[in-house]
């Protein structure tokens, strides 16, 4: 093989009797073995005469191949690398899963690159020294990938998510043999996969209905795959799937109770103390700037991890952590009422009970405001207003009952007034009995917050509206002092008069 147009032709029958090994049907054995005979007979020639044509090679063959139209197809051809990297003293090549796509596009291109023109005499080859030598490169190991696009798509078959989920295996695989290196960052297509299957997956499991042996496998891979997202910090990608084992465990989601059950498990399983620590720590510190996504994440775990939250609540002293884990909590929602309510204990902390009355008037409602009556006679004022605005916002029907019973016991001269407004706002007939006794008894309180009660409790009874308020009113507006006893003071009268005239005016 003198020249170089011989040596290229014989590359090229190489290549193309490669080809026609690859695709033969091996119907004739005999023709096979001389086939592959002749290709290593070729291949061992072309290696010892021509190394240098390794270089033409690679252009040449990746032509051939049509290696620019794979973008297209989504496969690179890599036969004619072989021969180029086995040409260049490669010691061994094997094919992995693991190595990204552009990776392998660029290490194709470097050997395929057509060598430069040399226009230096001196530095070409003696005219005897017809060959130039070629340092082998000490290539252990090649690893190829084949990329799969995930497609959203309407409905979404088991069969897909299992493939889908295979090719995130590989993914996290590779990040976890490599991790801390760059190499191990996931490419802009990987990171299109880590986003988009986890609202396939979402889909899919909303719509299952049979807990089949396929399904709880698949379940079980998806455990390991979410458990990799929550290391890597993948708190957003990993919520929607999350989010839908969450609503099946906690009925939110109609399923029967074999799939309520592998639900559970996997949720009590990623609930571990390691990646309770891992959202924890982000949501305390937001290191990552994934704060509220690993708030969002952390409440989906619900009632598996409620006990730790609230003990973090009861035992810290960094106010700003406490408001963190009430936010987790209130993402929740009245699912964990019920350990709320075990936690109660008037011997609690006093701005632990707060937090406590704070949350329920957020995830509460009416079935769950007799929780807050307690909390109104708590010795700590701040406890006690906590619960009062809770119990306005969730008392329901309750309301009115619930104020009532405390009044008489009610301290705090400013939540009693409190009290005695809210009462006339929501026009609790039951309390105007209670109010009148209160308006015409006598007191301990010195003589201005005794007569800012009696204004409020006149307010409160013309509010109310009830015509059994009017003869008590009226005796107000009519009192006469006897030497300074007996009668109102006028800012009450004032009060009494303006009650009348609105209990008349609604009666009309």
């Amino acid at each position: 093989m003198a020249d170089i147009d011989s040596q290229l032709k014989a590359m090229d029958a190489l290549v193309r009797i490669h080809a026609a090994m690859k695709n033969a049907q091996p119907a004739n054995l005999t023709i096979t073995n001389s086939i592959e005979m002749l290709y290593l007979n070729l291949l061992e020639t072309v290696r010892q005469d021509a190394p240098l044509v390794f270089a033409e090679l690679g252009e040449k063959a990746l032509s051939h191949e049509n290696i620019l139209n794979q973008q297209k197809d989504e496969t690179i051809n890599v036969s004619p690398l072989l021969d180029i990297l086995l040409g260049l003293g490669a010691k061994s090549i094997s094919f992995d899963e693991d190595l990204e796509k552009e990776e392998l596009n660029v290490f194709i291109k470097l050997p395929a690159k057509k060598p430069k023109p040399v226009t230096d005499e001196a530095a070409m080859p003696k005219e005897e020294d017809k060959t130039a030598k070629v340092e082998p490169v000490d290539i252990e190991q090649v690893t190829l990938v084949k990329e799969q696009e995930i497609v959203s798509e309407p409905a979404v078959a088991e069969d897909q998510i299992s493939e889908s989920i295979a090719q995130l295996e590989k993914v996290f695989k590779r990040m976890n043999a490599m991790e801390g290196a760059i190499s191990a960052i996931p490419s802009a297509e990987k990171m299109d996969m880590i986003k988009n299957l986890p609202l396939q997956v979402a889909e899919w499991i909303e719509k299952e209905e049979n807990c089949t042996p396929e399904y709880k496998e698949l379940c079980q891979r998806l455990e390991i795959l979410l458990y990799n997202f929550i290391s890597y910090d993948f708190f957003a990608e990993a919520t929607p799937v999350i989010n839908v084992f969450s609503k099946i465990n906690n009925g939110t989601l109609k399923k029967d109770d074999n799939v309520r059950k592998v639900s559970l498990k996997v949720l009590q399983n990623l609930a571990s103390d390691k990646n309770f620590n891992i959202l924890y720590k982000e949501i305390i510190t937001n290191d990552k700037n994934k704060n509220s996504e690993a708030c969002q994440l952390l409440a989906r775990f619900g009632n598996i991890v409620i006990n730790k939250l609230l003990d973090g609540l009861r035992k810290s002293n960094d106010s700003k952590e406490r408001i963190s884990i009430i936010h987790i909590i209130e993402e929740m929602g009245p699912v964990v009422i019920p350990a709320i309510k075990a936690s109660i204990n008037m011997n609690a902390t006093w701005y632990y009970l707060r937090n406590m009355a704070y949350i329920l008037g957020r995830i509460g409602d009416e079935s769950s405001a007799d929780l807050l009556q307690p909390l109104l006679l708590h010795k700590e004022k701040r406890v006690s207003v906590e619960a009062f605005k809770s119990i306005g916002q969730t008392g329901g029907h309750k309301k009115g009952h619930l104020l009532l019973s405390v009044l008489p016991q009610v301290a705090d001269r400013e939540l009693l007034l409190n009290i005695i407004e809210m009462l006339g706002k929501i026009k609790c007939i039951e309390a105007v009995t209670a109010l009148q006794s209160m308006l015409k008894g006598k007191t301990s309180m010195g003589k201005d917050e005794h007569t800012s009660m009696q204004q409020k409790i006149c307010s409160a009874l013309g509010t109310i509206g009830s015509p059994e308020a009017v003869k008590t009113l009226s005796e107000v507006v009519e009192s006469k002092s006897i030497l300074g006893i007996g009668s109102y003071p006028k800012e009450v009268k004032y009060a009494a008069e303006r009650a009348l005239a609105y209990i008349k005016k609604i009666g009309l």
